[in-house]
């Protein structure tokens, strides 16, 4: 079958977990079919490669300032490049071409803002089969998160209702919507998106590590914080709350960057419980989970589906998160952790107080966490997005 998957960034452009889903979706395809990734590079004209069954074409999509420049930027100009992407015409031409050339069976997008939003118009011009995978909300905020000065967008304002307005003209529906994560499906159909589309929620990949034994101080309750240092994380809020927790015998490690960190360090100096490491390699990751009883997602946006929850299972620890967005979907309450009412300090000082009586039986909930995450195995993955693929030829 000849597939393909395009998204705005790709090894080694990237900023998040998309791509990493990408990826993983590309080496399993590979195995069985011929694959084309179509994405974006900072400058310079088209470049494609190809080897084995993986072919992979980058263009410059010819904006004011390439995607991942965008936080250099002045307000003014973020308008005219957003501008610019829902009518980016010329990459989208190039597109086409490169579309026709390979004559895919399928083609699965991802992430298109700072590409072209004319990208599904091209696709169904070509009457090609089309499946849009949602990785955040892109489409109804260009910010792609609905958070905005502390607080979730409940409603959205003129700008956001315009521009979703466009973006929803623009795609249409999809053959198939999927998302990881059922509340970022519901969020979009709320606002009126696809409604000709089949739908379907798909939880991210992952690579399955192999089990290991771990090396916990049994003394001590270890918490872990891994991801961005930001607002919307949760961060603050999370180290507030530990810092009211009189528990002598716990620990909560920091481990990300982001622009919070350093007025975090300064908070965190009178308590010496609370530790940060910032940014650490990938490799040092496997240890830092291994060593932990329980990893915090204290989100106050609408997550999705964070892969840093995987990689917890991964790992054969536990979760405790925010019932906000879509985080609470990936956690079997009482199996394979706790979730509390986003920010609720009381909520989550009762949380940890129960962790401490039950704290022998976190290696249970873990290894639950391990067995749990079988199903997103990067090979079922690949195997249930085939699958959805046979739901369009019915």
């Amino acid at each position: 079958m000849k597939i393909c998957l395009i998204n705005n960034l790709y090894k080694p452009y990237q900023r998040g977990g998309t791509e990493r889903v990408i990826e993983l979706a590309v080496n399993e395809l590979i195995k069985n079919h011929q694959v084309l990734v179509i994405t974006t590079q900072p400058e310079g004209i088209k470049n494609c490669l190809a080897e084995g069954n993986l072919k992979l074409c980058r263009f410059n999509p010819r904006n004011i300032y390439y995607l991942l420049d965008d936080y250099k930027m002045s307000w003014l100009k973020k308008c005219w490049w957003h501008f610019f992407d829902l009518f980016n015409f010329n990459t989208a031409a190039k597109i086409e071409s490169e579309l026709n050339n390979f004559q895919p069976e399928l083609i699965i997008t991802h992430n298109l803002k700072g590409f072209s939003y004319q990208i599904p118009k091209i696709i169904r011009k070509l009457k090609m089969p089309h499946i849009h995978i949602l990785h955040d909300y892109q489409l109804i905020d260009p910010h792609g998160s609905m958070y905005r000065q502390g607080q979730n967008l409940t409603q959205i304002g003129p700008f956001l209702w315009l521009y979703s307005r466009i973006t929803r003209a623009l795609f249409k529906s999809p053959d198939m919507v999927i998302s990881p994560s059922k509340f970022v499906l519901d969020k979009h159909l709320e606002y009126g998106f696809f409604k000709g589309s089949k739908t379907a929620v798909l939880p991210n990949p992952c690579i399955i590590k192999d089990l290991r034994p771990k090396t916990q101080d049994p003394t001590r309750l270890k918490l872990l914080f891994l991801g961005q240092v930001e607002s919307h994380k949760g961060v603050e809020f999370l180290v507030r709350t530990f810092m009211k927790w009189p528990e002598p015998n716990s620990e909560l490690l920091i481990v990300g960057q982001g622009s919070q960190l350093e007025s975090i360090k300064e908070l965190i100096k009178v308590d010496n419980r609370i530790k940060i490491l910032g940014k650490v390699d990938y490799q040092q990751i496997d240890q830092i989970f291994y060593q932990s009883n329980i990893l915090i997602v204290p989100s106050i946006w609408w997550d999705n589906s964070p892969t840093v929850i995987y990689e917890a299972y991964n790992h054969q620890v536990p979760v405790l998160v925010s019932d906000s967005g879509g985080s609470k979907e990936l956690v079997i309450e009482g199996q394979t952790g706790f979730i509390f009412k986003s920010a609720d300090e009381n909520d989550l000082l009762k949380k940890w107080d129960h962790l401490k009586i039950i704290k022998e039986d976190l290696k249970d909930y873990g290894q639950n966490g391990y067995e749990f995450v079988q199903q997103f195995s990067a090979d079922k993955y690949v195997q249930q997005l085939l699958t959805l693929c046979q739901e369009l030829k019915k």
